[in-house]
C-alpha cells in the first residue's frame, strides 16, 4: 500500500525557517521532501527526508525595468517582470509537484509558492507568523491552505486577527532548537528559574543592526555602571568603549550566555523569543523593522502576556536602569504556558493526519469532466 508524502517549501531569509522546518521533520514518519532557494545546499536533517531541491532565487538576476511592476498583482507580494530567474523558479517549482506528486505541501512561507501550490492542485498548510496580515496576499495564501499551523500557542494570538484565520488556525505550544528539556512524553520540563545574580547583561545581535548600534551600547553601558554589558554578534568598532562594555563577537555557545545573564536583550525574532523562553531567560525584546511591522506586534504580544518586556524601539539611555528592574522581576515561569508540549511534534502529528486525508481523497475520488 503507497504512503503519503508531504514537500515543505522553506523561505530562504535567514536560518530561522530551516531550524523550524528541521524541529518538525524530526518527528514526521511519512516520507518528506524540501523545495528551498539559497539554503538548499546547507546540511539538512530528519528521518524521513529524502531529498532537498534548489529552485532559482526570486531575488536574483532580476531585469532593473521589471522591478517597477513589482507591486501590480495585490494578491501577490512580489510579480516582476521580464526576469527569467523568476520563470524558472516557477517551471521548476511547478514540474517538481507534477513528478513527485506530493500528497500535501506545507509553505513557510510565500504568498506566490502558496497561489502556485493550490493552482497545482496540491492541498498545502500554511505556517503563520505575527505581524499585520491583513493585507491580500497573506489573506489569498491563508484562503488558498487547507489550515494554518501557528508556531505559538493560543495564548500569544494577535487581537488584529480576523476570527475566520483563527478558526482556520492550528495552534502549536512553544518549539526551538534547543530541545534538551524535552522528555520521552514530550512534555517540557520546566526550567529552574532560580539563578544566582551576575550582574550580567547580555546584548544579542544577528548580522544586521543599524550604524549607530556601537554608539546606543556605549549609551546602556554608561547608564548601567554596576553591570557587565557583554555583546555576542559584534565586533567592537574603533572607538573607546566603557569599561563595563565587552563586544564577544561570533561564539558558539550563546546558550551559555544567555543562561548565565541576569538580563537578555535582543531583536523580536521568532526563533529568538522561542529560545530565550525555552531556557526561561529574563529579557527585553526590541522590534527590528520587518514587513507587516511583524516584530512590533510579536513585543506588544510579549508585553501584553508578561513573557518579557517588550519595546517599539531602541529606548533611550535613562531608561536602561528602569527597564533592567522591570525585566529582574518578570515571573519567567509563565513560559511554563508556552512550553507544555513539544510544538514541533503538534506540527508534525496535524501534518500527517492532513497528508493521509488528502492521499485517501486523491487515489479513492472518481475522476469526471465538467
Amino acid at each position: 500500500m503507497s504512503v503519503p508524502r508531504v514537500g515543505f517549501y522553506v523561505h530562504y531569509h535567514g536560518r530561522g525557517h530551516k531550524h523550524r522546518t528541521e524541529a518538525i521533520l524530526k518527528h514526521l514518519t511519512i516520507p518528506s521532501s524540501v523545495i528551498a532557494s539559497r539554503i538548499h545546499t546547507l546540511p539538512w536533517s530528519g528521518p524521513t527526508l529524502s531529498e532537498v531541491i534548489g529552485i532559482e532565487c526570486d531575488n536574483e538576476d532580476l531585469n532593473e525595468e521589471g522591478l517597477d511592476y513589482v507591486a501590480d498583482v495585490p494578491s501577490l507580494h512580489f510579480a516582476p517582470l521580464w526576469s527569467e530567474n523568476v520563470t524558472k523558479r516557477v517551471a521548476a517549482y511547478t514540474h517538481w509537484m507534477a513528478t513527485a506528486k506530493p500528497d500535501l505541501m506545507v509553505v513557510d512561507v510565500s504568498a506566490e509558492i502558496s497561489m502556485l501550490t493550490r493552482l497545482a492542485s496540491v492541498p498545502q498548510i500554511v505556517m503563520r507568523q505575527h505581524g499585520d496580515r491583513s493585507d491580500p496576499a497573506h489573506i489569498n495564501a491563508y484562503a488558498a491552505a487547507h489550515s494554518l499551523l501557528a508556531p505559538f500557542p493560543e495564548m500569544m494570538e494577535d487581537s488584529i486577527t480576523p476570527a475566520w484565520v483563527k478558526q482556520k488556525t492550528v495552534y502549536l505550544d512553544g518549539f526551538c532548537r534547543d530541545a534538551n528539556a524535552t522528555s520521552a512524553d514530550t512534555t517540557v520540563k520546566p526550567l529552574s528559574t532560580s539563578r544566582e545574580a551576575s550582574n550580567t547583561i547580555v546584548f544579542l545581535f544577528g548580522r544586521g543592526g543599524g550604524n549607530d548600534v556601537h554608539t546606543r551600547l556605549r549609551d546602556a553601558a554608561l547608564a548601567l555602571p554596576t553591570h557587565q554589558i557583554l555583546v555576542v554578534g559584534k565586533e567592537a568598532d574603533e572607538s573607546n568603549h566603557p569599561t563595563n562594555l565587552q563586544y564577544l563577537g561570533w561564539v558558539n555557545n550563546v546558550s551559555d550566555y544567555c543562561l548565565s545573564a541576569d538580563v537578555v536583550v535582543a531583536a523580536a525574532g521568532h526563533n529568538s523569543v522561542m529560545e530565550l523562553g525555552h531556557s526561561r531567560c529574563r529579557f527585553i525584546a526590541i522590534a527590528e523593522p520587518r514587513p507587516f511591522a511583524e516584530q512590533i506586534r510579536k513585543v506588544q504580544i510579549l508585553q501584553r502576556e508578561d513573557l518579557a518586556i517588550g519595546l517599539e524601539q531602541w529606548p533611550t539611555s535613562h531608561t536602561w536602569p528602569s527597564l533592567v528592574q522591570n525585566a529582574l522581576g518578570l515571573n519567567t515561569s509563565k513560559w511554563d504556558n508556552v512550553f507544555r508540549n513539544d510544538g514541533a511534534k503538534q506540527a508534525a502529528d496535524h501534518i500527517e493526519e492532513v497528508a493521509h486525508w488528502s492521499h485517501r481523497k486523491r487515489h479513492h475520488s472518481e475522476v469526471i469532466s465538467i
